[in-house]
């Protein structure tokens, strides 16, 4: 089975990729016409997927749990965790197969490192998930599972999974991180000095190839430092699977397959 990559994706906002903006102005640059869709219809090229991995594993901002928790649902439907869309927003179908070989070995793997984890056989998909990998596993033949984030949304705790994650990628699983690069701010205006400021810093810790894994490691922890941290991500959720999914690369420098600003929301995906 061929080794597979980490990639954080910005799933944008809502189903955007799935509405038209000439009738929802709000999304616009954000739709199903906008460079932003077409980025991830094309995800498997742009990411040089040269083989399809044996099971997707998805960290969603938008699934956390008190205790780490492993979806092990063999057929799971789509779980529209979004409201005030119009109607074809709840009509999106996306028949992929759940993965509970792989879901149950990721339990004892991660037992086996010390992480208390539970297992939940009844939740669906969360738009984290199915909003963005719907478009690039379109035939929906790839195994689809997921982990929750801790809801004490503390950057070490979570991390930790995250490193535990590290060694599904050898066994042709594919790790992504779901969340969003900036996750405050308006769509229309120019971005902020603080989603400029954002931007700057977390390039810098995904990609500067002189950062030692340690050190690479040690500013993901420190996050919390930076002052514009919270004016882009007023509640950590969407920020944690980016330190997760280095974590997850073991640490090592990355790239941006992706970036675009749509007033202060930064549309940006990082390949490990």
């Amino acid at each position: 089975m061929s080794e597979q990559p980490v990639i954080f994706l910005t799933h944008g906002a809502g189903p955007c990729f799935y509405l038209d903006a000439s009738k929802e102005k709000w999304c616009k640059g954000i739709d199903k016409h906008s460079n932003c869709a077409k980025f991830f219809k094309d995800l498997t090229k742009n990411a040089n997927l040269k083989k399809p991995p044996k099971a997707i594993i998805v960290l969603s901002a938008h699934w956390d749990e008190n205790i780490c928790t492993v979806q092990m649902n063999s057929k799971p439907e789509l779980y529209y965790d979004y409201s005030g869309f119009p109607p074809e927003a709840y009509k999106l179908n996306w028949d992929v197969p759940g993965a509970l070989t792989e879901a149950k070995n990721l339990k004892v793997l991660l037992e086996s490192k010390g992480i208390q984890c539970e297992e939940n056989k009844k939740r669906g998909l969360d738009h984290g998930v199915f909003v963005p990998l719907k478009l690039a596993f379109p035939k929906a033949d790839v195994p689809v599972f997921q982990v929750s984030l801790l809801s004490s949304m503390k950057i070490e705790e979570n991390m930790k999974i995250g490193e535990a994650l590290s060694e599904l990628s050898k066994d042709g699983i594919l790790i992504v991180g779901s969340g969003s690069a900036t996750h405050a701010g308006l769509f229309d205006n120019k971005p902020a000095d603080w989603a400029l400021q954002f931007q700057k810093w977390i390039q810098d810790v995904v990609t500067n190839p002189d950062y030692t894994p340690e050190q690479r490691k040690a500013k993901l922890l420190a996050s919390e430092s930076q002052s514009f941290l919270r004016s882009a991500h007023p509640r950590i959720d969407h920020f944690l699977p980016i330190p997760m999914s280095c974590a997850a690369a073991g640490y090592k420098a990355g790239k941006i397959l992706y970036s675009e600003f749509k007033g202060s929301m930064l549309m940006e995906h990082y390949l490990f």
